[in-house]
């Protein structure tokens, strides 16, 4: 294990030094990095992307020093003169053996990861199917959403789906399962954010022709604060964590989800709904038309997330981790 820098203990400011694979902040782990970013104000804060870097990713990391590179090398590493480097999905072929700085391999879906001083996982089920401990968890943070809001069209009840605009995410299976629910649930306005275009046209019909769709982008996540609900179902797919569901959360958004994958850790309680079938996501449709039972629901889940899924919290489960592994035993710096 590389030693903690001495220097790290000094008077100046912390360096963290994060490494992304992709160079997008929608979708991949850019934006966990930038919410760690956030949770550490007073550090100063690197970010390495392994790939082409986009001019909205920029923007959103225009406080960090930003770098694009093909591979992380213990001398980049020096160069910068990182205390601790935090790789997200880091493949090995894309990182060395890193000896000058302490290093957390921050593993959010299944595969090879580059070797660190220390590895966690974003989920308990990730972990499980890594073969890897389940307490070797850390649970990532989320901004809470800026505040939209509601139109006259959000008189009736608004549910949304926020996802990334790939062909993966968004299966042509949704179109029956959206027409299901719209032929039980008439008065349901439907919005979906990242749909790509070739979906559009009969995701549309299959809702009635109540659909609105919004591209994907940094500032989508607003979209949580005047939806209801966020309802989410991928017929294969299962999500490790689900960052959007958090961030609905946090915004009192009502998640309604598959009990699938990391979901079930995040979602637990009162805080939303876990459905195995698509009648079980019609019913949570129908018990959140009571506007009573909604304003429940939305609070417990605002106070859960708020609890779990906050910068505050996620800084006090990584420095606990930062100790408990070694990597620190004073607190001089870590302060800040």
């Amino acid at each position: 294990m590389a030693k903690w820098p001495a220097a790290l203990w000094s008077r100046r400011r912390m360096r963290i030094l994060q490494v992304c694979n992709v160079g997008r902040i929608v979708g991949g782990t850019a934006a966990c990095a930038w919410s760690l970013m956030r949770a550490f104000p007073a550090a100063e804060h690197h970010v390495a992307f392994l790939s082409t870097i986009t001019d909205e990713t920029r923007t959103v990391f225009s406080s960090a020093a930003v770098h694009q590179c093909d591979a992380v090398t213990d001398s980049f590493v020096r160069d910068v003169n990182a205390d601790c480097v935090i790789l997200h999905n880091t493949a090995p072929r894309r990182c060395e053996r890193i000896t000058s700085a302490w290093t957390l391999q921050y593993v959010h879906s299944r595969g090879a990861r580059a070797v660190a001083d220390h590895t966690v996982y974003c989920s308990k089920w990730l972990a499980r199917e890594c073969g890897a401990d389940g307490a070797n968890v850390l649970v990532q943070c989320v901004p809470r959403p800026i505040a939209l809001q509601r139109s006259p069209r959000d008189a009736a009840l608004v549910v949304g789906r926020l996802c990334t605009p790939t062909a993966a995410k968004w299966p042509a299976d949704l179109i029956g399962f959206y027409r299901v629910l719209t032929a039980r649930h008439p008065a349901v306005n439907w919005e979906f954010v990242g749909c790509p275009e070739r979906l559009r046209p009969a995701l549309q019909e299959a809702c009635g022709g109540r659909a609105l769709f919004h591209p994907a982008g940094w500032e989508a996540r607003s979209f949580l604060t005047r939806w209801d609900a966020l309802l989410y179902h991928h017929p294969t797919l299962t999500e490790s964590f689900g960052r959007t569901v958090a961030e609905a959360m946090r915004a009192g958004c009502i998640p309604i989800v598959d009990r699938r994958g990391g979901f079930c850790e995040q979602v637990t309680g009162p805080a939303g709904f876990l459905c195995g079938s698509v009648s079980e996501f019609s019913d949570a449709l129908r018990q959140i038309s009571l506007r009573d039972t909604r304003k429940r629901i939305s609070r417990e889940a605002a106070l859960h997330s708020n609890a779990n899924f906050s910068m505050a919290a996620f800084r006090r489960r990584l420095l606990t981790l930062w100790r408990s592994s070694g990597a620190g035993r004073k607190t001089d710096l870590l302060r800040q």
